[in-house]
C-alpha cells in the first residue's frame, strides 16, 4: 500500500495539473501552435483534450489507486504477473530521459530571467538575439552550476513529504503563475495591433486543418496531459478511494487546458504587435519572445516576469517527476525517503551531462543528431507513444473494462461510464495512439 497520501482533494487536483502544465503548455504550447496554423491547431486540439486526453488520464490514475502502490509493482500487483512492471519500468526511463534535457532548459530559462532583470535584453539588437541565444546554451559552467542548484532545490522541498513539501510548494507556485500569466495576458492586450494576434490564435481557419494538424495535436495532448511518464500512476497510488477520480480527472484537464490557452493570450497578440513571425518554432521564447522584450522600455521587467513565471511552472513539474521516481524506487527497492530521492537525482544529474555537451562546438553526434535531438526524438516520437499505447491496452484488455469502470465508479456518486468511454478506451485511444507512433516513424 503506498506510503503517501494526499492531504485533500483540492491538494491532489492542484499538484498533478501542476505537474501536466510545465513547460509542455507554456513554452511546447504556444510553439507548436505557432507552427500549425494558430485557431486551426487550438480548435483540433480542444476537441482532443475531451476525447482522448480525459480518458487516457484517467486510466493511468485509476490504475495507480487500484493498484495502491507505485508503478514498478503496481502493474505486476493488477495483472498478478511480473512480468507487466516492465510498462512501469518504461515510464520511468521515459521520465528519466524527458528531465535529462528539462533541467537543461530550466537552466537556459534561470539565466534569461537574469539577463532580463539585469536590463542585458535592451543592450542587444532585434538580430542579434539568436547568436545570444547560441551564446547562452555553449556557457556550460553556469548552466551545470544552475543545474546542480536545482537538484538541492529539490532535495530541500521533497525531503519534507508530500503534504509538506510537494504540496505545500505546489499551492503557492500555482497561485504565483496565474496572477503572473494573467498580468502578462493583460499587458499583451493593450498592446497596438494585438486585435490581428488575437484572431489568428482565436479565429480557426479551417482550410489549414490536415491529417499532419491533427497528429500534431494528438502527440500534444498526449505530452500535455503528462501519461507515460509513471507519475499520474503514482499520484493515483496516493488518492483515497472515497476520491471521485473521474471529475478530479476532468478538472486536472481543465487546468492544465486553461495554462496552455492562457499561454498562447499572453504571447501571440505581442507577437503580431511587433511585426513578428509566430512559427519560429522551439526558438519561440528564447529568440522572438526575447526580441519584444529587448525593445520594450519597461522590457526588462515584463521579460524577467515571464521567464520566471516559465521557470516556477517548469520547476515545479520538475519536482513533481522526482516525486514519482523517489516513490518508485522506494517502494521497488524498500530504500529509505532520502536515499531514493538522491538516487534519482543523481541519475537525472549524470543523464544531463552528454545533454548539457550538445551545445559545445563539436558536438557528439548518434545517429546523426546531437544527444539533445537524439532524447527529445526518442522521448516524443517512441517512448511516450508506446508507454501510453501500453497502459491504454492494459487497462482495456488485461485489467479489462469492467474491471476499471467498476473502480472508477467507486466514490463517483450518480456518474458512471457509458458504453461511450468503453469503445474509446478499448479502440479509439489505441489506434491513436498506434498512428502517432508510426507516424513518428514515416
Amino acid at each position: 500500500m503506498s506510503r503517501n497520501h494526499w492531504s485533500s482533494r483540492i491538494s491532489f487536483i492542484i499538484t498533478t495539473a501542476a505537474f501536466a502544465v510545465g513547460l509542455g503548455n507554456v513554452w511546447r504550447f504556444p510553439y507548436i501552435t505557432g507552427v500549425n496554423g494558430g485557431g486551426a491547431f487550438l480548435l483540433v486540439y480542444v476537441i482532443l483534450i475531451f476525447l482522448i486526453g480525459i480518458p487516457l488520464l484517467t486510466i493511468e490514475i485509476g490504475l495507480g489507486r487500484m493498484s495502491e502502490t507505485t508503478p514498478l509493482i503496481g502493474f505486476g500487483k493488477l495483472s498478478s504477473k511480473s512480468k507487466w512492471n516492465g510498462i512501469g519500468w518504461l515510464g520511468v526511463i521515459t521520465n528519466i530521459v524527458i528531465m535529462s534535457f528539462y533541467v537543461m532548459i530550466l537552466a537556459w530559462i534561470i539565466i534569461y530571467f537574469c539577463e532580463s532583470l539585469l536590463g542585458n535584453m535592451a543592450l542587444l539588437n532585434p538580430g542579434d538575439f539568436s547568436e545570444h541565444f547560441n551564446a547562452i546554451t555553449s556557457n556550460l559552467g553556469i548552466i551545470f552550476f544552475i543545474i546542480l542548484c536545482m537538484m538541492v532545490g529539490a532535495v530541500f522541498i521533497l525531503s519534507r513529504g508530500l503534504q509538506e513539501g510537494l504540496e505545500r510548494y505546489t499551492k503557492w507556485m500555482m497561485m504565483a503563475l496565474v496572477a503572473m500569466m494573467l498580468s502578462l495576458a493583460i499587458w499583451a492586450s493593450t498592446l497596438e495591433g494585438a486585435a490581428e494576434g488575437y484572431r489568428w490564435y482565436l479565429t480557426p481557419d479551417f482550410s489549414k486543418i490536415n491529417l499532419q494538424v491533427i497528429l500534431t495535436a494528438l502527440g500534444q495532448v498526449f505530452f500535455s496531459v503528462g501519461v507515460g511518464m509513471a507519475i499520474a500512476f503514482s499520484f493515483g497510488s496516493y488518492t483515497d478511494k472515497k476520491e471521485n477520480l473521474i471529475s478530479s480527472t476532468v478538472w486536472i484537464v481543465l487546468v492544465d487546458t486553461f495554462f496552455a490557452v492562457l499561454a498562447g493570450l499572453m504571447m501571440f497578440p505581442a507577437i503580431f504587435s511587433f511585426g513578428l513571425e509566430p512559427d519560429s518554432g522551439p526558438n519561440l521564447i528564447f529568440v522572438t519572445m526575447a526580441s519584444i522584450f529587448g525593445q520594450l522600455e519597461y522590457g526588462q521587467w515584463v521579460g524577467a516576469i515571464f521567464f520566471l513565471l516559465l521557470f516556477l511552472g517548469g520547476f515545479t513539474s520538475f519536482i513533481a517527476s522526482v516525486q514519482g521516481l523517489k516513490d518508485s524506487f522506494q517502494d521497488k527497492y524498500n530504500l529509505s525517503s532520502f536515499r531514493s530521492l538522491l538516487l534519482a537525482l543523481v541519475i537525472i544529474s549524470l543523464g544531463s551531462i552528454p545533454v548539457v555537451f550538445s551545445y559545445t562546438e563539436n558536438p557528439f553526434h548518434l545517429f546523426g543528431m546531437t544527444i539533445f535531438s537524439l532524447l527529445d526524438y526518442m522521448a516524443n516520437v517512441i517512448l511516450l507513444p508506446i508507454s501510453g499505447l501500453l497502459i491504454a491496452v492494459f487497462g482495456a484488455y488485461v485489467v479489462g473494462f469492467e474491471r476499471l469502470k467498476t473502480h472508477l465508479e467507486i466514490g463517483a456518486g450518480k456518474m458512471r461510464n457509458s458504453n461511450v468511454w468503453k469503445f474509446i478506451i478499448q479502440w479509439v485511444i489505441p489506434i491513436t495512439l498506434l498512428i502517432i507512433l508510426l507516424n513518428g516513424f514515416m
